[in-house]
C-alpha cells in the first residue's frame, strides 16, 4: 500500500528513485516509522480467527465452536510465514540541485519460518495407528541487524527517474537451518522419531563455553548488556565482525500526464557471520512410549506434585541430549531480496490507482503478490489508500 503513496517520504524506503514531495524531513525515535510486514503462504488472519456462530465475540479456530478442519484444509505440505520487521533509529533526506540524498539508520528482523502441514495435523487431530507423519523442511531463516543506508535520487530528462541506495549491515544475531528431515511414524505403543537437522547460529551477545566434550557448559551474556550499558549496546549495534553489504535500485517512468510506471530491486546483498559462530545438530533416532499417568499417584504428603515433574523432565533431557553444539565455521547468509513493477493511472493529481507485482526471493522459494489499490493525497500531511492483494494463490488479504 505504501508504494503507490508518494506524498509520504518513507515510499522512498520501497522505491528509492522516489523523491518526496518536501525537500527536507528529519526523523528520530518515537517520531520515525515502524515496519512491520508478516504475510503468510496459506492463511490469513480471518482463518484464525472470526465471529463466533451464535454470539457477538470473537473466536480461534481452536474454540470448541471453531472449524478446525477448514484450517487444516487451507495448509500445504510445506507452508511458511515470512516477516520484515524494522524501526528507523534515525532518518534525513534533503533535495540539492543534483537530486534528493537520504540517510537512514534502522534495526531489521528479516526472516522465514517454514512448517509443514503434518505437524498441525498431528497436534490437532491426534496421532492414527501405524501412520507416518514426515515433517522435512521445518526450519527458520531468520537475521536481526543493523542498517546504515544512504541513497540518492536524480531525474534524467522530464519523464525518468532513478534512485539507489548503498547499504552497510552489522549482524546482531542469525539462525539459519541448513538441513530438516524429521519423520515420526505411531503406533498404539510406540511412536519412532527419527530426525536429521542442522542449523547454523551467530550469537555475538553470548559466549557460549564449551565443555571437553564439545557440549554446550555454559551460555553467558555480558553483564553489560543485560544492564543496557549504552557502550556495549553500541558495541552490538554496530558489530564489525558480522558485517555485510546491500543494495537497493529504482526507477521512475512518466510516459504521460496520468500514467506513472515504476520498479525496484530491494536488499541485493548478503552478510558474513563471524562473530561467535556455532553449529547445532539435531540427529536422534528415539522410540518414545505412551505414559498411562495418575497424577495422584505422584502427590507428596502435602500434596504437591513431584514425580510428575520429573517423569516429563526425563523425556525432555532425553530429547534435548540428542541435540549437539559445535564451534562452526565462517558462513555467508544473502538477504531476502526483493522485486517490485508497479503502474498506476491518475485520474486527477491527488487520485490514482494502481497496480503492484511483488516478488520475495526466499531462501528455496520464489513468492509472488498481486496488489490493486486506490490512493488519495489529501494536502501534504495526509495520505490514505484501499487495498486488496492476492498473496500465494490467496485472496483473503485486504
Amino acid at each position: 500500500s505504501l508504494y503507490f503513496m508518494h506524498g509520504v517520504p518513507q515510499s522512498n524506503r520501497i522505491n528509492p528513485a522516489r523523491q518526496p514531495a518536501c525537500g527536507f524531513y528529519f526523523g528520530m525515535p518515537l517520531l520515525s516509522p515502524l515496519s512491520t510486514e508478516v504475510s503468510s503462504s496459506s492463511l490469513a488472519w480471518e482463518d484464525l480467527v472470526y465471529p463466533h456462530p451464535r454470539e457477538d465475540s470473537l473466536i480461534t479456530f481452536l474454540h470448541p465452536e471453531g472449524d478446525q478442519q477448514a484450517f487444516l484444509n487451507q495448509l500445504k505440505p510445506l507452508n511458511y510465514v515470512v516477516s520484515d520487521l524494522g524501526t528507523s533509529i534515525f532518518s534525513l533526506g534533503f533535495r540539492t540541485e543534483v537530486g534528493f540524498f537520504t540517510l537512514d539508520v534502522t534495526t531489521r528482523v528479516d526472516g522465514s519460518l517454514y512448517y509443514p502441514g503434518d505437524l498441525a495435523r498431528l497436534v490437532l487431530e491426534g496421532a492414527d495407528e501405524g501412520e507416518t507423519y514426515t515433517l522435512n523442511g521445518m526450519g527458520t531463516d531468520l537475521s536481526a541487524f543493523d542498517e546504515i543506508a544512504l541513497g540518492w535520487s536524480g531525474a534524467i530528462g522530464d519523464k525518468l527517474q532513478i534512485g539507489l541506495r548503498g547499504k552497510l549491515l552489522f549482524g546482531l544475531g542469525n539462525v539459519n537451518t541448513t538441513s530438516s528431515q524429521l519423520e515420526v511414524t505411531t503406533s498404539e505403543d510406540v511412536w519412532n522419531i527419527e530426525s536429521d537437522m542442522e542449523f547454523d547460529v551467530s550469537l555475538p551477545f553470548a559466549e557460549v563455553v564449551y565443555d571437553e566434550d564439545g557440549m554446550i557448559e555454559d551460555v553467558i551474556i555480558d553483564d553489560d548488556i543485560t544492564n543496557l550499558n549504552p557502550m556495549a549496546m553500541a558495541r552490538l549495534a554496530f558489530n564489525k565482525k558480522n558485517l555485510g553489504l546491500g543494495l537497493d535500485l529504482g526507477i521512475d517512468y512518466n510516459p504521460s500526464e496520468r500514467w506513472h510506471l515504476s520498479a525496484s530491486v530491494l536488499d541485493i546483498g548478503y552478510i558474513r557471520w563471524t562473530d561467535e559462530v556455532h553449529e547445532v545438530s539435531y540427529k536422534a533416532k528415539y522410540d518414545y512410549t505412551s505414559l498411562e499417568v495418575n497424577p495422584f499417584d505422584f502427590l507428596d504428603d502435602t500434596g504437591e506434585s513431584n514425580g510428575l515433574d520429573s517423569t516429563f523432565s526425563e523425556l525432555a533431557d532425553t530429547l534435548i541430549g540428542s541435540l549437539e553444539f559445535t564451534q562452526g565455521e565462517i558462513y555467508s547468509r544473502r538477504l531476502h531480496t526483493k522485486m517490485f513493477v508497479g503502474a498506476s493511472w491518475y485520474v486527477t493529481p491527488k487520485i490514482n490507482f494502481g497496480l503492484l507485482s511483488r516478488t520475495d526471493f526466499l531462501k528455496d522459494k520464489v513468492v509472488e503478490q498481486l496488489t490493486a489499490s486506490a490512493n488519495f493525497a489529501a494536502g501534504r500531511f495526509l495520505n490514505f489508500t484501499l487495498s486488496y492483494s492476492y498473496i500465494n494463490s490467496y485472496f483473503k488479504n485486504i
